[in-house]
């Protein structure tokens, strides 16, 4: 027998190929080396993974991490820029369950500092 307790009861937890990205934003620090990432998901009744690919101005790849099994719906990630470029960043966010990529999600953030 598994046993959940849920925060709020109006929040039905859903099953893998229904959880979704409710929100992503991300927020560089004024030095242009960190950014702070943050990632939003329906509940959830199996943990998910989570892809983060974090793109130059250039378009090329500065930083990736991958989550596996989260356990909290609200992250909060900080990630850390080698020699930050003033231009558009972009980060992608994948959301998979069992290899399976079920949504994708890009934020877009400046770096005028470097």
């Amino acid at each position: 027998m598994s046993m959940m307790f849920f925060a709020d009861e109006d929040e039905v937890p859903l099953p893998p190929k229904e959880v979704r990205i409710t929100a992503a934003s991300a927020q560089p620090a004024p030095d242009g080396r960190r950014v702070a990432l943050s990632i939003t998901l329906t509940p959830f009744l199996e943990y998910p993974n989570l892809e983060v690919v974090l793109y130059r101005p250039d378009g090329a790849e500065e930083r990736s991490l991958t989550i596996i099994g989260t356990m909290e719906r609200e992250l909060l990630l900080t990630l850390h820029v080698k020699q930050p470029l003033p231009g558009d960043y972009r980060a992608r966010i994948d959301l998979m369950y069992d290899g399976e990529v079920l949504q994708t999600q890009a934020v877009f953030f400046q770096v005028t500092n470097s």
